[in-house]
């Protein structure tokens, strides 16, 4: 049977996705169990995003390569096989005896790196005295860096001693290639240059964090190279070679990066080998990147007898409301199979085969641009926040390089690391998954890792998407010491030591994109959200829900609100009667007992449902030293509190030094209890941040209106 009969009888058998005049149909998906999408209506099934699909003739089967299912750990199903059947499918995994260890060398260096450049800026970040500095430099940093460095020359050592053929000799030849500097990198750092301080030393800098940074990525890029088949991407572009009987897979998106690696599958032997050409295209991701940009294509050429490639797009270079990509410049590319060579047609140069497009081209998405700016100095900061005047929220002044846009979203502090979280976007909003990281002792950010831009659910990185509002979707958990962030894609859990996330797991519960909010108690952090009422024991990673004696509140969209009281071991909990429709209610939920009660406060009516506390409610915090629970909102120009030791609504002589989009008293706001120096933080949106010192001297309270 000639390819093209065979072809034709797969298209027969096997529907294709895309009908004339109709938008493309998702792809089925193979008999992997995923987690549910949660999303407003109800759990939904997850697509598969950005697979590549080509058309095996040699073995009637249709590839799907690659693609992310964000309700999948690590957002991939693999890739897979399908019958001309259209049933019966087949996993597509492999193994190489001579890749496979080492390519877990470089992977376990590549995590030592990251957990030792975590340390570093954990230290340097938290504005510590010198000698204190030091002494923490060299305890855990430099013992990372060191075990990080151990591996690496491990790795590189193996790298030269394999012995290895064919394609695989190739790999690990470009292996030793990538991964030479990342020693050097490593060992710098704990010791330094000439004239240099290093962590030996007991000296941090953004030099020395950039160092250990490289180094990481060093080693990652080596890992790809000693892959054993096309690894987790999206968007990749593939087509199929009849005169060599082999599909060729180039880039794709990993979410922080775009990769322009070149993969051929030899159908006849099913099997996969990297090729490394003398040069290759720009690294691209397809059409499902970007469907509202120019798709690329790759396709055969009958006429040429090669293999085309042409546009796509790339990593934006700037950050821009929902959006990571950008079209390529207009260009054309052929690729011989047997040569395992591209040759541009239009446009190029092109670059070295296996080159990576960070995200980092965006400054704010760099961890290493914020860590080159000059550092806060946490003396003047404090002799600032003791001048505040007292009873007024103040605008801080703007950091050296804040970070992007965060807004619809709340912020979270931590008091063990003495920092505050922002993970959200939205509206106007940073579209990426970044966690990042406000340091109140030195008016400074940083972020952990370099963000990924994707779509909804989890990234290959194990990372939860914050693409959309994510309101209350985040607590500080004191048991675990860790942050609990519910999402479409499951509830994440980031460890702020490690500065990543330690996994994901699924959820007994519809993640409600404006309805689920979390609080922190010394139990853990408790969920409430539509239909579950519970907390996460983050040890047992398991979700377990909490008595409720009553009936349970239901939280609703901008009209929700929740905080615990240290002083009663209870929560309370404000919302309206549904969107826009306030109540001017609270619930008492008493954590012991379990008890729920509504407890109709005086001046519901009044104060509860007046001008400024009647669109919108969602941020709260209990205040122990004034006993009281402040909202974020502002009635005739007076910020509202409830009093629970009296059990009503009261107006606080709090006033806002600026108003015009500063976002106090809506939305946009996080609000966050500073219990080291006993301030209220509010981050709102477009990178703007202020401070509150209650004076409870002057402070005045009144349950009345003003006239």
């Amino acid at each position: 049977m000639n390819t093209g009969t065979a072809a034709f009888l797969l298209a027969a058998l096997i529907p294709p996705l895309i009908a004339a005049g109709e938008k493309p149909a998702d792809p089925p998906m193979p008999p992997v169990e995923v987690r549910a999408k949660g999303v407003e209506w109800g759990p939904r099934t997850w697509t598969w995003e950005g697979v590549a699909l080509v058309d095996d003739p040699a073995n009637k089967e249709r590839l799907f390569l690659g693609g992310r299912v964000g309700g999948a750990e690590f957002g991939t199903i693999g890739s897979w096989a399908l019958a001309e059947d259209g049933k019966t499918w087949r996993e597509m995994t492999f193994s190489s005896a001579v890749l496979d260890p080492l390519r877990a060398r470089c992977q376990g260096a590549r995590r030592a790196a990251r957990d030792a450049v975590a340390a570093a800026r954990s230290v340097y970040y938290a504005g510590m005295e010198r000698e204190d500095e030091a002494a923490a430099v060299k305890a855990k940093p430099l013992r990372l860096c060191a075990d990080a460095h151990k591996l690496a020359e491990e790795a590189s050592k193996a790298l030269e001693a394999v012995a290895a053929q064919g394609w695989e000799a190739a790999a690990v030849a470009q292996a030793k290639w990538v991964v030479r500097e990342a020693p050097a990198d490593l060992r710098n750092a704990q010791f330094g240059t000439p004239g240099r301080p290093a962590l030996n030393d007991g000296v941090v800098d953004g030099l020395l964090l950039r160092m250990i940074e490289r180094g990481g990525w060093s080693l990652d890029e080596a890992a790809d190279c000693l892959a054993n088949s096309p690894e987790a991407r999206q968007d990749a572009a593939a087509a199929y070679d009849p005169e060599n009987k082999c599909v060729v897979l180039f880039g794709g998106s990993h979410g922080d990066y775009v990769m322009s690696d070149t993969w051929v599958y030899d159908c006849t032997k099913k099997q996969w080998r990297q090729v490394w050409p003398k040069v290759s295209p720009a690294p691209r991701a397809m059409a499902a990147a970007a469907p509202r940009l120019a798709p690329g294509s790759f396709r055969w050429d009958e006429t040429r007898k090669r293999l085309i490639l042409s546009g796509g797009v790339t990593i934006l270079d700037k950050m821009a409301y929902q959006q990571g990509f950008k079209p390529l410049p207009d260009d054309e590319w052929e690729f011989d199979a047997k040569a395992a060579e591209w040759t541009a047609v239009k446009g190029g140069p092109g670059v070295p085969p296996g080159t990576r497009i960070y995200r980092t081209i965006v400054p704010a998405y760099g961890p290493c641009w914020y860590d080159a700016a000059p550092r806060g100095d946490p003396k003047a900061v404090a002799a600032w926040l003791d001048s505040l005047k007292p009873n007024v929220w103040t605008e801080v002044p703007m950091q050296d390089r804040p970070c992007p846009e965060r807004d619809w979203g709340t912020a979270r502090y931590d008091p063990d690391r003495d920092q505050v979280y922002r993970w959200t976007g939205g509206h106007c909003a940073d579209p990426s998954n970044v966690m990042s990281t406000y340091h109140p002792g030195i008016n400074r950010w940083s972020i952990p890792y370099v963000p990924e831009i994707y779509g909804k659910g989890m990234s290959f990185n194990g990372r939860p998407d914050c693409l959309n509002h994510t309101y209350l979707h985040m607590a500080y958990d004191p048991v675990s010491k860790r942050l609990v962030c519910t999402s479409m894609g499951g509830t994440g859990v980031y460890d702020p030591d490690r500065r990543e996330w330690d996994f994901s797991l699924d959820q007994p519960f519809n993640h409600h994109i404006y309805e689920t909010c979390t609080v922190s108690t010394p139990q853990g952090v408790v969920v409430w959200t539509p239909g579950f009422f519970g907390t996460l024991d983050v040890k047992a990673k398991e979700w377990k829900k909490l008595p409720v004696n009553g009936k349970l509140p239901k939280s609703v969209t901008d009209g929700s609100a929740l905080t615990y009281d240290s002083k009663r071991d209870a929560i309370w909990m404000l919302t309206f009667l549904g969107y826009q429709k306030p109540s001017g209610q609270i619930w008492r939920y008493e954590m012991k007992t379990g008890a729920m009660e509504a407890l109709s406060p005086a001046g519901q009516e009044t104060i509860g449902k007046a001008k400024g506390f009647d669109k919108e409610i969602r941020e709260c915090v209990y205040l122990p030293r004034l006993d009281l629970v402040l909202v974020n909102n502002f009635v005739a120009g007076h910020q509202v509190a409830y009093d629970p030791a009296k059990n009503r609504w009261v107006l606080l002589g709090i006033s806002k030094e600026a108003d015009k989009g500063s976002g106090l008293g809506g939305v946009s706001l996080g609000l966050v209890c500073d219990t080291k120096r006993d301030l209220l933080w509010g981050l709102s949106s477009y990178k703007r941040i202020f401070v509150l010192k209650i004076d409870p001297k002057t402070l005045t309270v009144s349950d009345e209106l003003p006239k």
